[in-house]
């Protein structure tokens, strides 16, 4: 499987040590947002209810659908929530230490079940805990993976000191070999987890295992560590790759042409000289490398979502030092430069979201760009087809329905066939008047075709090559 063209989705499990301060709840969404991940498992919430409300201070915008189990006062608390434009609820079983999830793919026929697990710190707890995941091996079928907070050591060499109970690793173990599952071997770092102190106590708590139903669907996974702005416990994600592909199609951003650099950037590429057996052939290897350009310099100049906050964050601070001094010459270019950046981020995420909003009866500006990304996400979660019915028949798998949709235009189509004239094209029009056609078989000028180009919506869609009227405008 070539992963480069194969979508992947992501989980990532994270002990956060409460998600009641709202400070913290920040920086848990900031951490969170960074990763993308399509399935995010929280242990140890402490919050004894959650509503969408508080949900959205912790989960980013893409992770709004979720599941819990609720904190018992201020001890434990699960928290699962994934991406509803890739995955769908199809069942859930919440259990005391553990929140089990099933959930299915929009585009495909693909389930799959997520266990989230909190196990008890207090050890004389833990056979109750062992019966549970016992429990849940009958209750799950197809790919599985269970990922959390074990507060279980399997090996005295996932600890830093001396301090290791054999008995209970043996039990650790004898559950593992009993539900036939596998570890994901975590790549970067040795330990998950850290006491603080001056000399830590360091220990590996944090896992995830998998059965093999998941190991044939997703042989391709991996696990590794994120960095930890807040809790003891460190972020992990789990990478697989599937087999649904991932689009390769290039759409020109209008935003970049709010950038300066970019026009003079990319368009060498389009006007150095190609060799080719006529102008069609020219035409089309320009344009193949001038996207191969736009996409370079589309990767070295992603927009980050750090910008504008550091660009608010510098502005508040040199009108505070304002207040008690006069700025320096460099702090005043520093304000300039920081203003100028800010409206510029402003306005190609504003031109971004209405470009994909596909929506012309508001005006594009920052006010409304809200309203864009909304209007977008709703045309992304429509743009799926996760089954078609094929005489009687649903198709799901998505090798399946290509196939399908290829016949289905084959034969709409049809195929070429050899042409030949039935008829006498002078008798068709003799005695017909005549009227002189050179205006319509002249070649096109330069001022025609810059009114054609003047006249198209920038925002219409573009043609197959992936450039828009935006561009050619602009070029």
């Amino acid at each position: 499987m070539d992963s480069l063209h194969h979508r992947k989705l992501l989980f990532s499990s994270w002990n956060v040590r409460g998600l009641g301060d709202e400070d913290k709840c920040h920086l848990v969404r900031d951490s969170v947002a960074s990763a993308l991940p399509s399935v995010m498992c929280f242990q140890e919430s402490k919050l004894s209810h959650l509503d969408a409300a508080k949900a959205r201070s912790f989960l980013p915008a893409t992770l709004a659908d979720f599941a819990v189990v609720d904190a018992n006062g201020s001890r434990g608390g699960l928290v699962t929530a994934w991406d509803g434009r890739m995955l769908s609820l199809s069942n859930t079983i919440a259990r005391v230490f553990s929140l089990t999830t099933t959930l299915s793919s929009t585009t495909t026929d693909l389930s799959l079940t997520v266990t989230n697990v909190y196990a008890p710190a207090d050890h004389s707890l833990t056979s109750q805990f062992v019966d549970e995941m016992l429990a849940l091996l009958p209750l799950v079928s197809g790919p599985w993976i269970i990922l959390g907070d074990f507060n279980l050591i399997r090996h005295p060499s996932e600890k830093n000191n001396a301090n290791f109970n054999q008995n209970l690793a043996d039990a650790f173990n004898a559950i593992i070999n009993a539900m036939a599952l596998f570890e994901l071997p975590l790549l970067d770092r040795r330990f998950t987890w850290s006491n603080g102190q001056q000399d830590p106590v360091l220990a590996r708590l944090d896992r995830a295992f998998f059965n093999h139903e998941w190991d044939v669907t997703f042989p391709d996974s991996a696990l590794t560590s994120r960095p930890r702005p807040t809790s003891d416990h460190v972020p992990l994600l789990v990478t697989a790759a599937t087999n649904i592909p991932a689009s390769s199609t290039f759409r020109f951003e209008n935003s970049w042409l709010l950038d300066p650099l970019f026009l003079p950037s990319t368009l060498p590429a389009r006007d150095a000289d190609v060799h080719a057996r006529d102008a069609a052939a020219a035409l089309a290897a320009k344009v193949k490398r001038y996207r191969f350009a736009a996409k370079g310099w589309k990767r070295a100049h992603r927009f980050t979502p750090y910008t504008e906050n550091n660009c608010k964050f510098l502005l508040s601070l040199l009108d505070f030092f304002e207040e008690s001094r006069p700025l320096s010459g460099p702090e005043r270019a520093l304000r300039a430069a920081a203003r100028e950046t800010l409206a510029l981020a402003i306005k190609k995420n504003a031109a971004h979201w209405k470009q994909r909003g596909k929506f012309r009866a508001v005006k594009e500006g920052d006010e409304n760009t809200k309203f864009f990304h909304a209007r977008a996400t709703q045309r992304f979660r429509r743009n799926g087809i996760r089954a078609l019915l094929i005489d009687g028949v649903e198709v799901v798998d998505h090798h399946g329905k290509a196939e399908a949709l290829r016949v289905f235009y084959a034969e709409l189509l049809g195929r070429a066939r050899p042409t030949a004239w039935a008829f006498d094209l002078d008798a068709l029009y003799d005695g017909a008047p005549r009227v002189d056609g050179q205006a319509l078989i002249a070649p096109f000028d330069d001022k025609e075709i810059k009114a054609a180009i003047w006249g198209m919506d920038q925002n219409s869609a573009p043609g197959p090559d992936g450039l828009g009227p935006s561009f050619y405008r602009a070029a």
